[in-house]
């Protein structure tokens, strides 16, 4: 039987049983203090340690975010396909969920840390499709996090800047993340956990979120392998969900004026009151919140010129997406043409002029643009392993998945069948069954080895073992993914050399 009851840095926990009593889960341990108050848009504080034995057998509250309210094809899809329910929010939220199958603190066992996505504005560490048992039954520990979200973690101001003492403010979220990793590495040999074996991986945002840790100085020695699920977006070209530090501040001086209010008055108001307050701003004038921002304290150094220079962090690195994130790229309301334009604009931004002089788009640049459209998010994913590969860093493997989903979708922007956007997790943590959907055999077996295989990974930094059909690590002469899906688990050749000048064109230029 799993641990039950350990001791921490701030005090004694007792976890309780998963729904397998052979496991333990802790769900609820604070990693740091409420962000109400002074500690509200500011880094995140240690939290207060207790005397008593603490029974960590409820999830905690959510961090302010905004709430999906039926009406719209968009909310009426993710109610129904992840949140049914409401929980409560506060701002003593920082808190994560620790799942482990050790019988001892000596077990030392790989740790896997998630981060959730949502687009940096919603999510929490216990959605339904997020579980532990799955991992724990081959030999893992899955630690599970909150992180501050929406205008509560980005909101940046020149006045927050000047106090922090590194000259930047506006990324609570990811010094959250940052903070839970300190907390793992020290406390996670209490539950029987390697500190010197920690996996992080997350999807969509918390992939992102994957790449920044990655690439920022700040996460050096926080962990040993990492693996991006549909979040490599911002690593072959401009990041379209990134602005600058000085956006930021502008936004919240905008916000502020607009409000009549100073930080320190917005500290003053309880956590709902300063996130309605902030929202009401982003309709009344001071337009979308930024979010995620591009700090030289955290990131020195962007995430194309990271990948291309050798920056990024040395690490096995496992990377893919998903059948429905090209619907993430796609722009069919316009001609073709101007998609190839467009195409290429988004990845190179002020660059494009420079492409276009070298490569005409009625020419090679028309055939390069067409292979960037057909990859969509998969060129990301192509530019970690090239640029991790040219720099003589560790293996990088790739995947697509890309079952055919069963179910019908009421909402049009989900065709019927398809892999979409953030399916992969039900079957990557074992609970097909708490979907509506109605899975067979071949889906439960295909949930099986992608489990198998992001274990292998956590525990070895490569992912086969165990008769899996093999999975060749990223070489430039021989490119290859796994396909994953129901009907086969199979490699595919990713050569194409329109996508090859493109990443050489973009590596060389920022080298």
């Amino acid at each position: 039987m799993a641990i039950r009851t350990t001791r921490i840095e701030t005090g004694a926990v007792r976890g309780v049983p998963c729904g397998n009593p052979l496991f333990t889960v802790f769900r609820g341990i604070p990693y740091a203090a409420p962000t109400e108050g002074a500690n509200r848009f500011a880094p995140p504080r240690p939290p207060a340690p207790w005397e008593e034995e603490r029974l960590c057998s409820d999830f905690p509250d959510l961090c302010f975010q905004p709430v999906l309210k039926p009406g719209t094809a968009f909310a009426d899809f993710f109610i129904k396909e992840f949140y049914p329910c409401a929980f409560p929010m506060s701002e003593d939220s920082l808190r994560l969920n620790v799942w482990t199958p050790a019988a001892s603190t000596a077990d030392r066992l790989p740790v896997m840390v998630w981060i959730h996505g949502g687009g940096m504005s919603t999510g929490y560490g216990h959605e339904m499709e997020f579980d532990g048992e799955g991992l724990a039954r081959r030999g893992v520990l899955l630690v599970t996090l909150n992180y501050r979200l929406d205008v509560l973690a980005w909101f940046a101001h020149p006045d927050l800047s000047l106090e922090s003492g590194t000259g930047s403010s506006g990324n609570c979220g990811i010094l959250d993340q940052l903070a839970a990793l300190r907390w793992v590495h020290r406390n996670i040999a209490s539950f029987g956990g390697d500190p010197d074996n920690v996996t992080i991986f997350g999807q969509s945002a918390g992939g992102s979120s994957v790449v920044s840790l990655l690439v920022s100085p700040r996460s050096e020695g926080l962990f040993s392998r990492a693996i991006v699920q549909s979040g490599s977006y911002g690593t072959a070209g401009e990041n379209r969900l990134s602005a600058t530090l000085a956006e930021g501040e502008a936004w919240g001086e905008k916000a502020c004026g607009l409000l009549g209010k100073s930080v320190d008055d917005l500290r003053a108001l309880s956590g709902e009151e300063a996130f309605k307050a902030l929202k009401w701003a982003e309709r009344h004038g001071a337009g979308p919140a930024p979010r995620h921002l591009s700090d030289p304290y955290l990131f020195p150094v962007d995430p194309v010129r990271a990948f291309a220079t050798g920056a990024a962090r040395d690490v096995p690195i496992l990377v893919g997406s998903v059948g429905g994130d090209r619907a993430l790229f796609a722009e069919p309301e316009h001609p073709i043409r101007e998609q190839k334009r467009r195409a290429l604009r988004s990845r190179l931004g002020r660059r494009t002029d420079e492409f276009l002089a070298r490569f005409p788009l009625d020419g090679e640049g028309g055939r390069i643009a067409a292979a960037l459209l057909e990859a969509g998010p998969r060129v990301g994913d192509l530019a970690i392993a090239h640029g991790q590969f040219r720099n003589g860093h560790a293996p990088v493997y790739l995947y697509f998945f890309d079952p055919h989903v069963p179910g019908h979708n009421a909402a049009s922007f989900v065709p019927d069948g398809m892999a979409y956007h953030s399916s992969e997790m039900w079957y990557l943590f074992g609970v097909l069954g708490r979907c509506w959907r109605r899975f067979d055999g071949r889906h439960h077996d295909l949930s099986e080895a992608m489990a198998d295989y992001w274990t292998h990974f956590a525990r070895t930094g490569d992912p086969n073992g165990n008769g899996l059909p093999s999975w060749p690590a990223f070489h430039p002469d021989a490119p290859a993914m796994i396909r994953l899906d129901e009907r086969r688990i199979c490699t595919e050749d990713l050569r194409d050399p329109a996508l090859v000048e493109f990443l050489d064109f973009l590596h060389d230029d920022v080298s």
